[in-house]
């Protein structure tokens, strides 16, 4: 009984976490594509706090799985954009 519950917690953390991490990578990709620094030096210059809010969204495991969803998302929707690497 109680695998069930804890389950569909982590279900629907993964459901929310999809459209939150999706956002990030869209947002992450147009900074690149507007300021044209690499993807290095765009961490570097951005501020502590971006850098931890990012580290914190980014180096989760429990998000590990809602970010591989949006990562597949935002690759099938721009299939033919390759501005940004």
């Amino acid at each position: 009984m109680e695998f069930w519950i804890i389950g569909s917690v982590f279900v629907m953390y993964f459901l929310v976490m999809i459209p939150v991490q999706y956002s990030n990578i869209v947002a992450t990709k147009k900074e690149l594509e507007e300021s044209g620094l690499t993807h290095n030096v765009t961490y570097e210059v951005m501020s502590f706090e971006q850098q931890q809010l990012q580290l914190n969204l980014q180096g989760n495991l429990f998000n590990l799985p809602a970010t591989l969803m949006a990562q597949f998302i935002y690759f099938m929707r721009h299939r033919g954009n390759k501005k940004v690497k």
